[in-house]
């Protein structure tokens, strides 16, 4: 007897006979392979996103670019809002921003809820602007404002900053609303710019955003002309985004990648970007009706502060081109040309006959900005940055100081400490 195992030795009967034939196999249904591709893929997917959120992390500790993280959030009544108790950076090439929000969910120092006696206190409601996420802390207009109120001998008076980026009219309205009147201000200072009018329309906001959808509550035109309340659309999957857009600095990056290189909207004005039509003397109906939706959102706003025993008063600071004395140069060559009905003055005017309409107090930022560009000789970019049109530190120096000035003439400052000039 051999004692060499059997190994289907050449001659065996066995030697021909196909392993399959052995052993029998089994085959896959076509549902488990392709739960196994789906699994597979999210695993990898998950893998890849864990990679990029520590390399992110990683490199923010060697270049300040990629320490940015989220302050904003999306809101059920506002659109958006900022993050109660969060500090963050908002780094781009040109520019190096810090944000603090204190527990009110405002972009400023903390504040308490209560006035303490004689306390004078001032209401500051914008977009990003005056948000002001490109500046450090210190830098913002509103802090600007106290320091200088402070030298000019106005003791005791508070600059509150409620402003949040991408709102408008009626977004800041609501902010009133919700927040602002609870703490008591003195005096409450909208500041207005030109996106606003775009931004209070339920129609012309999504075609300037395009695939992007931008969250917003808005108010519409009924067929007899009163105002119609839209809420802000529910956003799906919305506890998996938030925590996503709170907690990870990938999805923070990843959204700004869409914004910038992805996202696209097929509407222009003749042939540029939507939102410049605000500048034209020659509006469609779509735009006219922002407008009048302005206008009585504006109403209910001064009619509110003033029952709620403030003043109100709308600021204008300047658009680019009513700073830059060579706008019309890299206007042309950024956007292709510049409309024929393109006016620098057409916002102001509309903007004038609003407040003369309703008695509402307006003042226009720009000749004062004008007047320190010249004085000081300054050169591009004068109030802003290279990369981006929001104002620099100096710009927000400059609007504090056009703002006290303004508040001043009208008589809006409580009395100077006696010890002061």
């Amino acid at each position: 007897m051999s004692l060499v195992p059997y190994s289907f030795r050449l001659g065996d009967p066995l030697s021909d006979v196909a392993v399959s034939d052995v052993i029998p196999t089994k085959s896959i249904s076509w549902q488990k392979k392709v739960l196994f591709v789906l699994v597979g893929t999210i695993f990898l997917l998950v893998l890849l996103f864990c990679l990029g959120e520590v390399g992110l992390r990683i490199l923010g500790f060697f270049w300040p670019t990629f320490r940015s993280t989220a302050f904003r959030q999306y809101d059920p009544e506002l659109g958006i809002s900022l993050i109660p108790n969060t500090h963050a950076f908002h780094h781009m090439g040109c520019f190096s921003g810090e944000v603090e929000v204190n527990r009110w969910g405002m972009r400023d120092r903390g504040r308490l809820l209560e006035k303490t006696p004689g306390e004078f206190r001032i209401a500051l409601i914008g977009d990003s602007l005056v948000e002001a996420p490109h500046v450090k802390p210190d830098e913002v207009m509103n802090i600007r404002m106290e320091k200088l109120l402070a030298e000019k001998g106005y003791k005791n008076v508070e600059v509150l900053n409620f402003s949040v980026e991408g709102i408008g009219t009626t977004q800041e309205y609501l902010i009133y609303q919700r927040q602002v009147r609870q703490f008591h201000p003195d005096v409450v200072i909208l500041a207005t710019v030109a996106n606003d009018v775009m931004n209070n329309s339920s129609t012309l906001q999504p075609k300037a955003y395009g695939i992007h959808t931008w969250y917003a509550p808005y108010y519409d035109l009924g067929p007899d002309g009163n105002l119609i309340f839209r809420p802000v659309e529910a956003r799906s999957f919305n506890s998996i985004r938030s925590f996503l857009e709170t907690h990870s600095r990938l999805t923070y990056y990843l959204v700004r990648a869409w914004m910038k290189f992805v996202n696209y909207s097929p509407y222009k004005w003749d042939g540029i970007y939507i939102g410049y039509r605000v500048c034209s003397d020659q509006l469609d109906a779509e735009w006219e009706q922002a407008w009048a939706v302005t206008d009585k959102v504006l109403n209910r706003f001064r009619n509110d502060v003033q029952a709620d025993g403030a003043k109100f008063v709308v600021m204008v600071p300047p658009e680019f081109y009513q700073t830059d004395l060579n706008w019309k140069e890299w206007f042309t060559k950024d956007e292709g040309k510049i409309p024929a009905t393109f006016s620098e003055t057409a916002f102001d005017k509309r903007m004038q006959q609003i407040a003369a309409r309703n008695q509402i107090a307006v003042d226009f930022l720009a000749p004062y900005f004008q007047a320190y560009r010249d004085e000081h000789h300054l050169q591009y970019p004068y109030f802003s940055f290279t990369c981006n049109h929001h104002y620099s530190a100096l710009g927000h120096e400059v609007a504090a100081e056009a703002m006290i000035q303004k508040m001043e003439e009208r008589h809006l400052l409580p009395p100077r400490s006696a010890s002061e000039p």
